[in-house]
Order: C-alpha cells, then sequence, then structure tokens
C-alpha cells in the first residue's frame, strides 16, 4: 500500500516572507534547472524585475537552520537572479 498524505489548506495568513538567504538550493539543482529550463527561469525574472506577483512557494525547516524548496525552486532561483531579498513562502513542517 502507498502512502497517504493529507492536505492542509492554506490561505492568505498562511503567507510569511522569509529571507532569500536563508532558502538553499543545492548548487546541483540550482545547475540541473537553469541548464534545462533557462527560459522559464528567465521569464520569471523578468516578473519579478516588473514587479509581477508570483506564487507563494512552499519551504520546510531545515535541521541546521534555513529552509529546503518543497515546492518553487524555479521560483527561488529566479527570484535570486531577479536581486530579490525575501520571497512569499507557506512553511511547512519543523
Amino acid at each position: 500500500m502507498g502512502k497517504s498524505f493529507a492536505r492542509r489548506r492554506t490561505d492568505e495568513s498562511d503567507t510569511v516572507f522569509v529571507s532569500l538567504d536563508e532558502v538553499y538550493v543545492p548548487q546541483k539543482t540550482w545547475d540541473r534547472i537553469l541548464r534545462k529550463d533557462a527560459g522559464q527561469v528567465s521569464q520569471m525574472r523578468g516578473d519579478y524585475e516588473s514587479g509581477h506577483g508570483m506564487v507563494r512557494v512552499v519551504l520546510r525547516p531545515r535541521a541546521g537552520g534555513g529552509y529546503n524548496v518543497e515546492d518553487g525552486r524555479h521560483r527561488v532561483i529566479a527570484a535570486k537572479l531577479a536581486g530579490e531579498s525575501y520571497i512569499e513562502a507557506i512553511v511547512v513542517g519543523g
């Protein structure tokens, strides 16, 4: 039998702003995403630079501090490349 996962409904009150300095994306993942999806990341970067809203990312606290990305690696990379300081997120677990 497979694992069953319950989803918790989220709303705006679940949103936090997290410093991108605290969001960890392994270099191997960063390189793979830029190699495979450079166009998508570039478009997202342009959206950040133009001030367009983006879908919140989902983060999970890391044991050693900071956050791992559960959903939204492309958006995190685009935000970092655009020079953003913070990202809108939902933090799960921890």
